[in-house]
Formats: structure tokens, C-alpha cells, sequence
């Protein structure tokens, strides 16, 4: 994509993270909880965390553990997002808010509601699917885990929205510029995309009773194959 002075895009907008974001509000919805009941950790406050982390604050989710390259900060009376971004601006760093501060890949043992991945790949390990605590997982990452993983947590009943859904925000805010379209159009394309595709795969999941990547892959390939015709 161009810089933004040149008319451009860019991802620095936040469409990865606000798109995991509308990801994360209809699969709550489709488990039928209500945000304000729940508490989340991200992985991550990069880019993708730092604006999924703000977008679901402002939801109404409590967040109580957040993590980068220096570790993992848990505060389970919660974390003020503003706050939160002002102390990673100057200390460079998330475990300079005040709590307690655990080693970086503690972050998916967490005792959150929900996990958003939104960093480093191969995340959690085969053999760690049972320290998992969270009942929903958004990936905001690509490939955190492996797809015999992520067949495991649907068979534990742990509900996975799969990268390729869950932060295509990025790639859609590109064809938006590509198309030669404005900020505005990317915000209402990425949230009329992402949230009508999650419902339809989550839709297609619980009707065939097969995990959400392999109803949005069916999805996909039907989408395909209709276009050619």
C-alpha cells in the first residue's frame, strides 16, 4: 500500500486489529454471552493487540492480561486501555503497568474469558492445548497454532475463529485503496465483511457441527467455484 500522505491505507489506521475486533463481538454474540461479562487477554500490543484492545474495551470487555516482547503484564481488577497505551509509549514496554509480570509466553495460560492472538506465530504448542483456560479464541496472528490444534480446542468446545477470517481487516482496507476508495469506505467494508462473513461461518459450523475453519473453507471454495461459472 502508499503512505497515508499519498493517499494510502495503511494498516497503522488499525483495520487488522478493528477488524478482529467486529470478529470477536459476533462470535460472543453467537455464544450468547454479553460483553460486559467478560474479561479478555491479548498477545501482542502491537498494531493488531493495541487496536483490538481498545475496540473491545470500549465493548465493554474488562481486559486483565496483555503482553509483548518484554512479557506479560496480569492485572485481574483491570486494565485501563488509555493508560495502558501511555505507559507502552513511554516505558517501551506493557509490563510497566502496575500488576503482576510473567514471563511473555505465559499470556494464553491466562484465566481470561477470551485470548486474542495478535503477534508471534505457533503460539501455543500441541501438547499445551490443556493450559489453555479461555473459552474463545480470536485469532488475530496467522497460524498460532496448528490446524490439529485447532481441531482439538473444537473438539474441547472451545470456540477458534481462524485467522484467515478473523484479520483479513488488512487485507480488505487494501482493496479499498487499491479501488481508489476513502477511510470511511474502509471502516464500513471492513465491519460489513468481517461480520457478515464470521456469522456465516459460525452459522455453518454449528449447523454441520464442524469447526469454523472448516466451515469457512467450504464457504471459500463454494465461492470459487460460483465465480467461475
Amino acid at each position: 500500500g502508499k503512505p497515508k500522505d499519498m493517499g494510502g491505507l495503511p494498516h497503522e489506521l488499525g483495520s487488522t486489529g478493528i477488524g478482529v475486533g467486529h470478529a470477536t463481538v459476533v462470535a460472543i454474540e453467537h455464544l450468547g454471552l454479553n460483553p460486559n461479562d467478560l474479561t479478555f487477554a491479548v498477545e501482542g500490543f502491537g498494531n493488531v493487540g493495541w487496536f483490538a484492545s481498545k475496540y473491545l474495551t470500549e465493548k465493554g470487555l474488562k481486559l486483565i492480561a496483555v503482553s509483548d516482547s518484554k512479557g506479560t503484564l496480569v492485572n485481574k481488577e483491570g486494565i485501563d486501555f488509555e493508560k495502558l497505551a501511555q505507559v507502552k509509549k513511554e516505558k517501551r514496554t506493557v509490563t510497566g503497568y502496575e500488576g503482576e509480570v510473567k514471563e511473555n509466553k505465559e499470556i494464553f495460560k491466562t484465566d481470561a474469558d477470551v485470548l486474542i492472538t495478535a503477534a508471534v506465530p505457533d503460539l501455543i504448542k500441541d501438547n499445551e492445548i490443556d493450559l489453555v483456560k479461555a473459552k474463545l479464541i480470536v485469532c488475530g496472528s496467522n497460524i498460532p497454532f496448528s490446524l490439529e490444534a485447532e481441531e482439538k480446542f473444537f473438539e474441547k468446545g472451545i470456540l477458534i475463529i481462524p485467522d484467515f477470517v478473523a484479520n483479513a481487516g488488512g487485507v480488505i482496507s487494501s482493496y479499498v485503496e487499491y479501488i481508489g476508495g476513502s477511510v470511511d469506505d474502509m471502516w464500513k467494508m471492513v465491519e460489513e465483511k468481517i461480520t457478515k462473513n464470521t456469522k456465516l461461518m459460525l452459522d455453518k459450523s454449528k449447523e454441520k457441527n464442524i469447526s469454523p475453519r472448516k466451515a469457512a473453507m467450504e464457504i471459500a471454495v463454494e465461492r470459487i467455484r460460483s465465480s467461475g461459472k
